[in-house]
């Protein structure tokens, strides 16, 4: 089996990297969940880290597992005054790792002592998070996401019934108050697409057209297409090929009017 075709390993500590990324540069990641277990309010059928392993949007079912908001900021402040002393800063602090971060009770928190450090210790440092956008429709997670620089927030469909076979939400998770989160965020938002064919399809017209609709309604900042990088946990699931994504970038130009870019 080929990288192309595995998933990765949960990654292990609060922060890992800086690794080179496709979108963010130099990117030093931070995971605010469990090293043990996948935790998110989606079972994505094409995420890199596999299946998730608890399902959920109650903090009270994982919290234990949790790194404290003072181990965050600690293991934080000594990476960058680490890297500063190096002389090799990071370009971005991205939130991402073991599932979705917002569902850490103490992400306000953490989102404020991270700006706050890169401000002392790499201030020409961007903030960045990659989210699912299932907690955006909370005004105080919603608050934490406009505190960074880049808020990165997962759109793969336009209709609930893909949705729902695409993303594999939690129960409780809706797709509208997925939207009217990512409405209420509007131009703060960048919005993450990733288009897959095979066991399911998300990148055919109507879909794409469907899609397009909610992008328009939702006005944001930009719009990054993308597709299959690493093994999805459904083995069934194919890459788009880039001619494709391009199409539908196009596409959400020309009738969204939003930028769109093309990460192939």
């Amino acid at each position: 089996m080929t990288n192309a075709q595995r998933t990765i390993d949960l990654q292990q500590g609060i922060l890992y990297g800086p690794v080179r990324s496709r979108r963010f540069g130099l990117s030093l990641g931070l995971n605010i969940l469990p090293q043990e277990i996948k935790v998110c309010s989606f079972n994505c059928r094409y995420c890199q880290y596999s299946w998730t392993g608890m399902p959920a949007t109650q903090p009270a079912l994982f919290e234990r597992l949790l790194p404290s908001r003072t181990a965050v900021r600690e293991a934080l402040q000594n990476k960058l005054a680490s890297l500063r002393r190096a002389g090799t800063p990071p370009e971005t602090l991205t939130f991402s790792g073991n599932g979705e971060a917002t569902l850490h009770p103490d992400f306000a928190g953490i989102a404020e002592d991270v700006v706050a450090l890169r401000d002392s210790h790499a201030p020409r440092c961007r903030t960045a998070i990659l989210s699912n956008a299932s907690t955006a429709h909370r005004p105080d997670v919603r608050e934490a996401l406009l505190r960074l620089d880049d808020a990165v927030l997962k759109l793969d469909a336009g209709r609930e019934e893909t949705f729902l076979k695409l993303n594999r939400p939690a129960r409780g998770v809706e797709f509208g108050l997925v939207v009217d989160g990512l409405r209420a965020m509007g131009r703060n938002a960048v919005l993450q697409s990733l288009f897959v064919k095979g066991s399911l399809d998300n990148s055919t017209d109507d879909e794409v057209e469907a899609w397009v609709e909610v992008v328009h309604s939702i006005g944001p900042r930009e719009v990054q297409v993308y597709t299959l990088d690493r093994g999805p946990a459904d083995k069934g699931l194919l890459a788009v090929p880039a001619r494709r994504l391009r199409t539908i970038a196009a596409r959400v130009r020309s009738r969204a009017g939003v930028p769109a870019k093309v990460y192939d």
